[in-house]
């Protein structure tokens, strides 16, 4: 009879603590997810061009070919990458407050050294992040964008904006809508 009760018990026990972790976990997870009331465009304190700025105080003589910004532990963070003719260089940036969050460096592979110059980007009238930010919206009828990448793709520097479940790409430099995909 002890050991039927302290089977039990043992059984009570395991399953208050699996309902306490499951229930921990719908909370964490929740306030992971819940809405916030700020656009991940409106959290940040520096531009593309500023980012881009400081990556070059880093890596001087290198070419940018891409830059992100997206949110990471709910930070606002620009992930700027770049190479050389050996080298490729990526910077991650807090966009909040300028600080670095990562730096690192490899060698290329013979394959990425010729693309490496050919999808350097030019920064020349390329359209802000707020305007790619309210061209995505409109073409994704409403909402803000919660990933932007800039990025060469076929000789075109584009935006892409995650928004709604899609993602539009936009010509960076006239902003007309390029593709829009689901997610």
């Amino acid at each position: 009879m002890k050991k039927y009760l302290l089977g039990i018990s043992v059984l009570l026990l395991t399953g208050g603590l699996m309902a306490g972790c499951s229930s921990e976990n719908k909370v964490n997870n929740n306030s992971e997810n819940a809405p916030t009331t700020k656009s991940l465009k409106d959290t940040i304190k520096i531009t593309v061009n500023e980012a881009v700025a400081i990556y070059q105080k880093h890596f001087p003589k290198t070419n940018v070919v891409s830059v992100e910004l997206e949110k990471h532990l709910g930070k606002p963070i620009y992930i700027v990458e770049g190479a050389d003719s050996t080298t490729e260089y990526q910077l991650n940036i807090n966009a909040a407050n300028k600080k670095i969050r990562q730096k690192s460096q490899e060698p290329l592979d013979e394959d990425d050294m010729n693309e490496a110059q050919t999808k350097k980007l030019d920064f020349k009238n390329v359209i802000s992040l707020e305007k790619a930010n309210n061209l995505a919206s409109k073409a994704a009828k409403g909402g803000q964008g919660t990933e932007f990448k800039l990025e060469k793709d076929h000789d075109i520097t584009t935006w892409e904006v995650n928004i709604n479940g899609k993602e539009v790409t936009l010509d960076a430099q006239n902003g007309k809508v390029l593709k829009i995909e689901n997610d």
